[in-house]
C-alpha cells in the first residue's frame, strides 16, 4: 500500500454540490487505499462541515481573492509542512491561489478541475495558470474536454485527463425485486439554479399535472438554492400543490431514487450530471437535455430520453411517456445500471485517479 503520498484537495466553495461530494468521495476512496488525503476547504463552509462528520483530514484556509499574498503565504507553508505530493484544486480560484502555492512550495502534481462545460477564458493570465500553476487539467466529460480545448488551443491536449465520476454501485443500487412500483413519481436532484433548467421543469409539470390522469404524478425535488422561493411560489398555483414536494438537501439520494419512477435533468449545461448516473444507477431511466455530457450518461432510447434544452413541451412529452408505461421505465432502467456499471463505476475512477495524483506508482 503506497504511503509516501499526501493529496491535498481544495474546494473553496461555501455551499455543497455534486462537485463537493466528489471531493468527500475521491478523498475517502483514496485514503481507504492508502494515500493520505486532506481536504482544504472554505471555514465555516457545508463541506468543512462534511468533512469533519466522517472524520476526514481537512484545513480551513479563507481563499477569496486571487493572488493575495496572504493567501498564498499560508497555503505555501502548509503545503510544505504536510509534504504535499500533489493538488486538485476545484475551482480556477482555487487553481490562482493554491496552484501558485504548490509550484511555490515545489509540489509536483497540481491538477485543475473544470467541474462544468464552460470555455476557458482567452487570456494571457488563464495561459499562465493553466500552463504554469496547473502541471494538468481534470475533466469530467468528453463534451467538457472538447470545449476546453476548443477555447485553449494553447493547451497541450495530453495534459488534459479525462475523469468521470465514479458511482458506487453498493449504495446506488435498483428497490428490491419485491418492492412494489412506486407509481407515475419523477424525480430531480440538484441544485436549484437556473443552469439545472428549473424553469423548464416547472413549465412542463404544468403541462403534466393539467392532462387527464387515472394516478395524477408526483414530482419530487431535492437540493437547495436561489430558486427555492420561485419554486414553492409556482407549486402554490397548481391544481395539486400537494403532488409537489421541495424537500432541500439529503444525504440519502439513493432513497430518492427507489422511491421513483423515473429522474429528470432538464439541465442547460453539465459538468458530469452526477444526478443521471446515480439514478441510473438505481435502475431509473433519466429524462433530460441534449447538452453537455447528459447524452453521455443517458442513450437515447435505451437507457432514457433526451430533449432539446429549454423546451417545456418536449420535456413534458418526454416524462409523460415513460410515466405512463412502467413496463418501459424497468427495461430502459435495467439497461442504464449496465451503462453505468460498465463507464462508470467508482474503483475504475478511483484507479484512474490515483493514477494521475500517484504517478511513479503506476510506470
Amino acid at each position: 500500500m503506497p504511503n509516501n503520498h499526501h493529496v491535498c484537495l481544495i474546494d473553496s466553495l461555501r455551499g455543497l454540490g455534486g462537485a463537493e461530494l466528489w471531493f468527500l468521495d475521491a478523498a475517502r476512496g483514496l485514503r481507504e487505499r492508502g494515500v493520505r488525503t486532506t481536504l482544504v476547504v472554505q471555514p465555516h463552509s457545508a463541506l468543512a462541515t462534511r468533512a469533519a462528520e466522517m472524520g476526514q483530514d481537512h484545513r480551513t484556509v479563507s481563499i477569496r481573492f486571487d493572488g493575495a499574498p496572504w493567501t498564498l503565504s499560508k497555503l505555501v507553508r502548509l503545503f510544505r509542512a504536510e509534504r504535499a505530493t500533489a493538488l486538485v484544486c476545484n475551482l480556477t480560484k482555487d487553481l490562482k491561489a493554491a496552484g501558485t502555492a504548490g509550484l511555490i512550495a515545489g509540489v509536483p502534481v497540481r491538477l485543475a478541475s473544470r467541474e462544468s462545460d464552460f470555455p476557458l477564458k482567452s487570456k494571457g493570465y488563464y495561459r499562465w495558470y493553466f500552463r504554469r500553476a496547473a502541471t494538468g487539467v481534470l475533466v469530467n466529460s468528453e463534451a467538457t474536454r472538447r470545449t476546453v480545448l476548443a477555447s485553449a488551443p494553447w493547451l497541450d491536449p495530453s495534459r488534459v485527463h479525462l475523469l468521470y465520476k465514479g458511482i458506487d454501485l453498493g449504495r446506488f443500487a435498483p428497490r428490491p425485486d419485491h418492492a412494489p412500483d412506486p407509481g407515475p413519481v419523477v424525480g430531480f436532484a440538484g441544485q436549484l439554479i437556473e443552469r439545472k433548467g428549473i424553469e423548464a421543469l416547472m413549465a412542463a409539470w404544468s403541462r403534466l399535472e393539467a392532462e387527464e390522469w387515472s394516478t395524477p404524478p408526483r414530482l419530487v425535488l431535492v437540493g437547495d438554492g436561489p430558486l427555492r422561493d420561485r419554486l414553492l411560489t409556482w407549486r402554490a398555483a397548481l391544481r395539486r400543490p400537494d403532488h409537489v414536494e421541495v424537500r432541500g438537501f439529503t444525504d440519502d439520494v439513493p432513497a430518492l431514487w427507489r422511491a421513483c419512477r423515473c429522474a429528470v435533468l432538464p439541465s442547460r449545461a453539465e459538468g458530469f450530471g452526477l444526478a443521471a448516473a446515480e439514478a441510473a444507477a438505481c435502475g431509473l431511466p433519466v429524462v433530460a437535455t441534449r447538452t453537455s455530457s447528459l447524452p453521455e450518461l443517458v442513450e437515447d432510447g435505451r437507457t432514457g430520453l433526451l430533449v432539446a434544452v429549454d423546451e417545456p413541451a418536449a420535456l413534458a412529452a418526454a416524462l409523460g411517456d415513460l410515466l405512463r408505461d412502467p413496463a418501459r421505465c424497468r427495461t430502459l432502467g435495467e439497461a442504464g445500471r449496465a451503462l453505468v456499471a460498465d463507464r462508470f463505476d467508482h474503483q475504475r475512477t478511483l484507479d484512474r485517479l490515483q493514477a494521475l495524483v500517484c504517478p511513479e506508482e503506476s510506470s
